[in-house]
């Protein structure tokens, strides 16, 4: 009876080292729609408000926050608190358990900020992180402010998301915001897998693909997108060479990402023909393991 007992004790612990729990975390509320995202998918194991698709291979678990607001402030809604609150329940190494993390957009930015801040000691157990087109590098939209995004999402959401209001979502996605917000080197042991879109605007809005810097998703380019540690023209993931000038005064530099971010392996490192807010309702986005 004891080395039975023994025995199950041992296949509990195994399971407990072996399950992986696999953590959405939503980004920007670019529509009315999503703003009670926040209540209903803190914790829930579906969060069709956001996320169309889900990869159901693992057991699943939602961070929902407020999307309007900066997630990086500890207030109770934010996205930062909510993702620590998840991993402290699923993550826990001293508790035998580990995750995987699936973010979209703006929550690459609370995904990055979390683990550089609050996982310096390894208190959790990430296997890695899966960014859709991340904005943990802020956006070149937000840089010109809310009046322009308010408009955009008119254009492409309808006219009553013209109203929504996001009081500082847009001050922290500011490149310049985003990029400070915390050392984008520091994964902590935790390797990023970055999908980028490459969406260009179609001819009647061709005007703002000049706001963007190399290739973009309609809302961030890839210098965000695949985590590169300057802002350039770039046109893939993974790091790229850049040539400049002409004749005698061509010059090629050689431009990286931050440390242990990379391309994803499943995904063209130049960027995947999907359009920035469509990337949670396509499966093959969604369900992006290694």
């Amino acid at each position: 009876m004891k080395k039975l007992a023994l025995l199950a004790a041992m296949a509990l612990s195994f399971s407990q080292i072996s399950a992986v729990t696999t953590i959405y975390v939503h980004g920007f509320h670019f529509s009315v729609q999503k703003t009670e995202t926040a209540k209903n998918c803190q914790g829930a194991t579906t969060c069709t408000s956001y996320w169309g698709q889900q990869d159901n291979s693992t057991p699943v678990v939602f961070v929902g926050y407020d999307g309007r607001f900066d997630p990086t402030v500890f207030n109770s809604d934010r996205g930062v608190p909510r993702l620590l609150s998840m991993l402290n329940t699923y993550c826990r190494r001293d508790q035998g358990k580990s995750c995987r993390i699936v973010n979209h957009s703006m929550g690459g930015l609370v995904s990055g900020y979390t683990i550089a801040k609050y996982n310096r000691t390894g208190t959790y157990n990430i296997h890695y992180v899966s960014s859709l087109v991340s904005a943990e590098g802020g956006s070149e939209l937000a840089n010109i402010g809310s009046p322009v995004l308010q408009t955009l999402n008119a254009i492409t959401l309808g006219l009553s998301n013209y109203f929504l209001n996001f009081p500082d979502a847009v001050r922290i996605l500011r490149t310049s915001a985003a990029r400070g917000s915390y050392d984008h080197n520091a994964s902590n042991g935790t390797p990023f897998y970055h999908i980028a879109g490459n969406t260009p605007f179609p001819w009647y809005l061709g005007f703002v693909n000049w706001v963007f810097p190399g290739r973009h998703d309609t809302v961030v380019a890839m210098h965000t997108t695949c985590s590169y540690r300057e802002i350039k023209d770039y046109s893939r993931c993974g790091g790229e060479s850049i040539t400049t000038g002409a004749l005698w005064w061509k010059k090629t530099t050689k431009y990286y990402t931050h440390s242990n971010h990379h391309a994803h392996p499943r995904h063209s490192a130049g960027g995947v023909n999907v359009k920035h807010l469509e990337f949670p309702n396509v499966s093959s986005m969604v369900k992006s393991s290694l």
